[in-house]
């Protein structure tokens, strides 16, 4: 027992000596970027145009599987509502089912099945897959359609509007995306009560035969299957299947404000309001741009160690949290940064986001906020790929972006090889300042004074982005 003891001593006097010896002034050098190695998924087409991928991992006796129609942006105008009502439908039962012998037979195989308007998704063991695959397919190309169920689901979405009604967020979201885009726009149309209201099923079904086909059908298996079980599976449920041919719609472009005005909705009960700073970006996956953008948005908003973070949290607790988001892709997106912020403090927050989104375009970022951003990315896309259905997913986005085969595999080179000049040219490109747009809803009466004060130009709204007359102050410029 004493020499136990004395041998742990041991070890503990070499513990601490070793910890004495430690720099913990000093924050620890990074290593090099994680090698991306992984193996491309099968992939062919059905005769019908259906792309097909597989990525095999039988590391578990489980099958998950995934089928999506690349639609692009659907424009609902009048019937505004329509393809999300379509999609519930889809989960309501086929010619064969009714919803509760659907479901049924889903609980029965321990089965996750889902539709929506854009395709469906289904989850099961490796034994019980090939028939919870079919139930899935089932619904995704035989809905009935119950009146019934359109009545209750219509329902349904009448009384979510209806207690957004007062929601400082909800109406924020609606109103940023119509003012941003244009209420004709597909990025910006929204439904309303009205429009719910006068849907029949007949449009349900319309929206159905239009947009449900297998044109422009992406098909993803994942798991513990291999290609050749994969095909004869797909043949078997979706080979034969026909419908309308898809065409990627063009949407033109929409300018930003051509000088940086404030868009107020007065809500007068809001406890605290919705700042939102935002402006339209065109940023392919394809662009040179893509991944100094990625880092550039983290350090301005990415997180609690960002910048907006740390000045309207930390510095000057107006917020619970500050952050900011860019979109990327085929379509025209946005940049954005909000918080929800006390009202007595929006006019005061919105001068800090200006002040911060200015900082990044006209200041370098420094080496050590730029290579902890790296480093972040390094870790998350590293551990990403420990989840199967990525490789799947990078397929099909270098399918549908038309990207390079490689370009998923030199991700983490291209992210590690931004410079702060990087940084700062993409801030300046994307990030804007004198042409911006600033929607606040709110306590107007709380903050309106000091907008007008700081000389921005200030628009009034309602909550679905239809211009009201101004208060008298709110002329002042």
């Amino acid at each position: 027992m004493k020499k136990v003891f004395l041998f742990a001593s041991a070890v503990l006097f070499i513990q601490v000596a070793a910890a004495q010896k430690l720099d913990r002034s000093q924050r620890p050098k990074p290593g090099p970027a994680p090698t991306i190695t992984f193996a491309d998924p099968a992939i062919f087409k059905l005769p019908n145009g259906i792309t097909v991928l597989v990525v095999e991992n039988h590391k578990l006796p489980k099958v998950t599987a995934s089928f999506s129609i690349d639609a692009g942006q659907i424009t609902e105008g009048a019937k505004a509502g329509v393809m999300s009502l379509m999609g519930g439908m889809l989960n309501e039962g086929t010619t064969t089912k009714t919803k509760v012998q659907f479901d049924e037979a889903v609980d029965q195989l321990g089965a996750e099945v889902g539709l929506r308007a854009s395709g469906g998704s289904v989850s099961a063991l490796t034994r019980y897959f090939s028939n919870a695959f079919m139930l899935m397919t089932d619904a995704l190309r035989n809905p009935s359609f119950p009146q019934a169920s359109f009545d209750k689901l219509k329902s349904q979405t009448l009384t979510g509007l209806k207690s957004n009604e007062r929601s400082a967020k909800a109406i924020s979201s609606r109103v940023v995306s119509a003012l941003s885009f244009g209420i004709n726009h597909p990025a910006g149309e929204f439904e309303t009560e009205e429009s719910v209201k006068a849907l029949a099923l007949a449009d349900v079904k319309n929206a159905y035969q239009k947009y449900i086909t297998p044109s422009r059908g992406y098909l993803t298996f994942v798991g513990d299957i291999t290609p050749a079980k994969a095909h004869e599976l797909a043949l078997k449920a979706l080979g034969d299947w026909k419908g309308r041919t898809l065409t990627l719609p063009v949407t033109p472009l929409v300018n930003n404000p051509a000088k940086t005005e404030i868009n107020i909705v007065d809500l007068p009960g809001a406890v605290q309001s919705e700042i939102t700073v935002t402006n339209l970006v065109n940023i392919p996956l394809s662009s040179p741009d893509y991944h100094a953008v990625l880092l550039a948005n983290e350090i301005l908003g990415g997180g609690a160690d960002s910048k907006l973070y740390r000045n309207l949290r930390e510095q000057r607790g107006f917020t619970y949290g500050a952050y900011s988001s860019i979109g990327t892709g085929r379509f025209q997106n946005s940049f954005s940064a909000s918080a929800a912020v006390r009202n007595e403090k929006v006019d005061s927050a919105v001068v800090e986001f200006l002040k911060e989104i200015n900082n990044m375009r006209t200041q370098k970022v420094t080496a050590e906020e730029l290579q902890n951003t790296k480093n972040y990315y390094n870790g998350s896309f590293a551990l990403g790929l420990e989840n199967p259905a990525r490789m799947a997913g990078f397929a099909s986005s270098i399918l549908i972006n038309n990207l390079p085969i490689d370009f998923y595999r030199t991700y983490l080179q291209k992210i590690n090889a931004v410079t702060a000049d990087d940084i700062l040219r993409v801030s300046k490109k994307y990030f804007n300042h004198d042409n911006t747009r600033v929607v606040i809803v709110g306590k107007q009466d709380a903050f309106l004074p000091g907008l007008i004060k700081q000389g921005f130009i200030v628009k009034t709204y309602d909550p679905y982005a239809v211009p009201v007359k101004a208060p008298a102050m709110a002329t002042v410029k």
